[in-house]
């Protein structure tokens, strides 16, 4: 092999190796929209994906955001999520930042807003850590649609019509803390946000494994993956 062929072929080996990609594969019996809210950078939005189908959300190298997940919508009214969301209609939340550290990314699955899909979050890099979530019973407070709960800083449907997290605070301690029912999400989903700060920031417990930094930035979202992951 020449020297030119070898160069070649090293730099397409680092061009595979940091190739950065979102996709989202819908293995949902519906279709879904999704609504995606950026802080940097830029991503697809309002996108449709079947039941069955995917879609690559052309995200920039920098993007830092997150990707809400409607379903039962027509236009932008669903039953669940959605870009309106009040509320009144709860959705699953997967967040990504791929700006903080270069060349890697940080993500999480956020149940604060409540629960419509189940989530799985996946890198190609096997040795990342791959957080799930499905919950196929006991909401403590159903939301509308089949299979799909309000958020745990809602005490009743009701309680959540002014949103989860109000400007004022609300059913979570001061927009950080646990709610009336951040103990069945914790206690369902291990690595899922049941409250804002189940991180551990700001000295609330528990301090979840919930967010993981991955060095590939090649990222899949399945949604109802039908799986739930318990990595301590």
């Amino acid at each position: 092999m020449s020297v030119l062929s070898a160069l070649v072929l090293v730099a397409a080996v680092a061009t595979v190796a940091q190739a950065q990609s979102l996709n989202v594969v819908n293995s949902c019996g519906e279709s879904v929209f999704l609504y995606t809210q950026t802080s940097y950078g830029s991503v697809a939005n309002n996108v449709n994906v079947a039941a069955g189908q995917s879609a690559n959300l052309g995200i920039s190298s920098n993007w830092d955001g997150a990707v809400n997940v409607g379903t039962g919508c027509s236009g932008s009214t669903c039953t669940t999520g959605g870009p309106t969301w009040d509320g009144n209609t709860p959705f699953s939340r997967a967040e990504f930042n791929f700006y903080a550290i270069p060349g890697s990314v940080t993500y999480d699955i956020s149940l604060i807003y409540g629960y419509n899909v189940g989530m799985e979050i996946s890198s190609a890099d096997a040795s990342c850590d791959v957080f799930a979530c499905t919950i196929s019973s006991g909401c403590p407070v159903p939301g509308p649609g089949s299979d799909t709960c309000y958020s745990p800083c809602c005490s009743s449907a009701s309680a959540c019509s002014g949103g989860a997290l109000p400007a004022s605070g609300g059913g979570c301690t001061d927009n950080e803390g646990p709610g009336p029912n951040s103990a069945f999400y914790y206690d369902t989903c291990l690595n899922a946000y049941a409250f804002p700060d189940n991180d551990g920031s700001n000295g609330w417990t528990p301090a979840d494994n919930v967010v993981y930094t991955c060095g590939n930035t090649d990222i899949t979202l399945t949604l109802c993956s039908g799986t739930t992951s318990h990595i301590e």
